[in-house]
């Protein structure tokens, strides 16, 4: 039963004179009063929305040394919110801030130089700052750490330690703190594509469920292309796909509409029963019988349900079994195969076939020699954020030059 209009008028009243108190003492120089006073000015609580009277309260805050009120009065003047909007003046204060051990400060200020927005750009600067906030587990600021590894932005690119820091923001941080979900989503691809770590399709699963569950747009997305097409260790599962592919699309993700529409357009589903017929179950099955994964390794018997699934257009089986035949694992070795495999799943977009192609190319491994062909390959593979591919497109230093 819901409260009385009586009781609700004097919870109201009572909210209205717990504000008025605070207020007051905002009034009388209370830093700590003042701050809150900005937010409620600033979320529209308590009292009507007012950016301009937010800055206001944070101003007075700030200038008393309270470092939530230089952080946040740097925000409105990064933003423009309330006062016109002002970079070095947003610097200014988040100097104040970080210096005295503000993490959003540190966060916030790496990220001006590494837009330089109110100072020089320096990316130096910016994994200083952001190093530092990292270091106390700041989600974002681990984040940013991330990127800056897995990309080589500023430091020479580094798998395992864009993972070290997508992890700690993960185990470390704040559930409800901004970039969790993102953090949540950069392990569960490198877990699903092995990059910086094990590869393993349960752990890569997992981590993306998980973010889905807290709204994260990508990892619903992700979620639901697995459900899909049966890969990442799930099975195909319609209803899973076509539940988080529309939660994404409601969100704007338009390759989740896209994929919505294919799902409309498959035929009905086969009878659970019949399972292994279907090409991502066969995947599925052969997948672990050749990791030994739940059942005793057999590659006699995963090459024979990965050739099925690869018969049927399945990606993730072409690639596999490809690698099998490659390392003559339950089969001889046959390198034109090899070859006519991975074609067919890098161009499916496959990007760790992409890159499997362009180490034959650049080998002259089953294929004639051809630098050019071998970059091309590793390019469509690096597009896709492939760590691998972007590293071979580096160029060598000088004394690795022939």
């Amino acid at each position: 039963m819901g409260d009385a209009p009586g009781e609700g008028f004097a919870a109201a009243m009572d909210d209205l004179r717990e504000f008025g108190r605070l207020e007051r003492d905002a009034q009388l120089g209370d830093a700590s009063a003042q701050c809150l006073v900005g937010e409620a000015y600033f979320d529209g609580t308590r009292v009507a929305r007012d950016r301009q009277r937010s800055a206001h309260w944070f101003r007075r805050a700030a200038e008393q040394g309270h470092l939530d009120g230089q952080c946040r009065l740097a925000f409105h003047y990064a933003e423009g919110d309330g006062v016109a909007r002002d970079f070095a003046e947003a610097v200014a204060w988040y100097r104040k801030a970080a210096d005295a051990g503000h993490l959003e400060s540190q966060c916030a200020l790496g990220t001006h130089y590494a837009r330089g927005q109110g100072v020089d750009a320096s990316r130096e600067q910016a994994l200083h700052w952001w190093g530092m906030a990292a270091d106390r587990g700041h989600v974002q600021a681990c984040v940013n750490m991330g990127v800056s590894y897995y990309f080589g932005r500023g430091v020479a690119r580094d798998a395992e330690m864009a993972f070290a820091f997508y992890s700690k923001a993960v185990e470390r941080g704040d559930p409800a703190s901004r970039g969790y979900g993102d953090a949540l989503c950069s392990v569960a691809h490198m877990y699903c594509d092995g990059i910086g770590v094990a590869r393993s399709a349960r752990l890569g699963a997992m981590h993306y469920q998980r973010a889905a569950e807290m709204g994260n747009v990508s990892a619903r997305f992700a979620l639901g292309k697995m459900f899909m097409e049966g890969s990442g260790g799930l099975p195909v599962d319609r209803a899973q796909a076509r539940h988080w592919l529309s939660l994404a699309a409601e969100q704007g993700d338009d390759e989740a509409r896209r994929r919505l529409l294919a799902l409309d357009a498959m035929p009905a589903e086969a009878p659970a029963h019949l399972g292994p017929q279907d090409p991502a179950a066969q995947y599925e099955l052969g997948q672990r019988l050749a990791m030994g994964d739940g059942v005793p390794r057999n590659d006699p018997e995963a090459v024979r349900w990965l050739t099925s699934a690869a018969g049927a257009g399945h990606a993730n089986a072409q690639h596999l079994l490809a690698q099998m035949i490659q390392g003559a694992r339950g089969v001889p070795c046959d390198m034109k195969e090899v070859v006519r495999l991975y074609r067919l799943a890098a161009n499916q977009d496959h990007a760790d076939a992409q890159y499997e192609l362009g180490q034959l190319c650049e080998r002259g491994d089953g294929v004639p020699k051809d630098m050019p062909m071998a970059r091309a390959w590793y390019r469509k593979a690096a597009s896709k954020g492939h760590l691998k591919a972007m590293r071979r497109l580096e160029p060598r230093p000088w004394w690795k030059r022939r």
